[in-house]
Formats: C-alpha cells, structure tokens, sequence
C-alpha cells in the first residue's frame, strides 16, 4: 500500500553537465606534436591525420547523469539531491506515468546534498508529504526510486541508527538505514 502511493509521486532526474575534455598526451608530446613543425605536418597528413588533435587544448563536451526525486507539490516542486543537479545545464525528469518535461533548478544546498527543482506543466502532479515524527530504531523503511534509469523500483530495510556522525560537515544526526540504495537511486524518497 505504501509503494503504491508513493510510487506515483517518484521521477527519474536526468541532467546534461558540460565538462572539459583532458588534454591529449604529456608536456612532451604536446610540444612535439604541435602541429609547428613542417615535417611531422607533413607526416600526419600523408597517414590522413590532423596533427591539431595532438596539440594542446580542451574541448567541451556534454556527459549526462541520472537520478531520482519526489514531488512535494502538485504544482510541480519537487526535491532531489545537489550531487545530481550539480553543474547541470539542463534538466529533465520523466513522471511514473512516463511523461517527460524540462525542469529547473529553483535553489540547491551542498552541505545537506539537496536541491528544490520546479517543473512547470498545466497538470497537477501526485505528491507526497514529509513525516510528522521522526523514525525509530527498528521502523521499517521502503527506498522508492529509479536506479540505472529505471523506472520504479523499491528496497526495504530497517532503520539500523539515529545519531550517526559520519565526519562528513557540520551535521552530525545522521539516520542509517540497512535498506539497498543502488546507482541512480540518489534523491528518491
């Protein structure tokens, strides 16, 4: 009954990142194969090659990445985690009803990994709302979200700790949990 509930309110977040490429070769290389000498330009050429792919310099390129969130309101807010919005360029989610729409990123958090996306569309979108009480040692958790751009899936585990202080920041009142959180899944609910 849970997941049936939730599941509705779950998306896949799909972001592109721009990303320079690494420059090809050593300092020795690079210099070697500059394209400036009129010999090794002529070397290239015979073999069809381009002796500039050689040379120094970066390129941009686009990778892209996947995540999942949850909506929170049926105007089109939804939450999702920093690390998958971080630097994006765009981004796109698709609805469990396998809609897509282009989203934006409204404002982000690094220290807490999470950031507020806003989708704009004339529906109202399945939501879920934020627990009252705060879990205890021993609540049954459920982990609904999209890993490796999946759609739907859920794992279950328990809470195993409140408290935890992993050295990671300012915070330290982390819950663990035991329930399997695969690639893909940061950000869902």
């Amino acid at each position: 009954d849970l997941i049936q509930r939730v599941k509705p309110a779950v998306i896949s977040v799909r972001v592109k990142i721009e990303q320079d490429d690494q420059t090809v070769g050593s300092g020795l290389q690079q210099q070697q194969f500059s394209g400036n000498n009129d010999q090794l330009r002529q070397f290239f050429q015979q073999f069809g090659l381009n002796p500039r792919q050689f040379s120094q310099g970066t390129r941009k390129q686009f990778i892209t990445g996947l995540g999942s969130g949850f909506f929170i309101s049926a105007d089109g807010y939804a939450v999702t985690n920093f690390h998958v919005v971080d630097h994006s360029k765009t981004v796109q989610i698709k609805t469990d009803d396998g809609k897509e729409y282009s989203a934006k990123v409204i404002g982000s958090d690094q220290k807490t990994d999470l950031a507020l996306i806003k989708v704009d569309a004339d529906r109202k979108f399945p939501f879920v709302t934020f627990a009252d009480n705060p879990p205890r040692v021993g609540d049954w958790v459920v982990a609904v979200g999209n890993p490796y751009g999946l759609a739907g899936t859920a794992t279950a585990g328990i809470v195993s700790a409140r408290g935890r202080d992993i050295g990671s920041g300012p915070y330290d009142d982390f819950i663990q949990i035991d329930a399997p959180i695969n690639k893909g899944n940061s950000g869902g609910p």
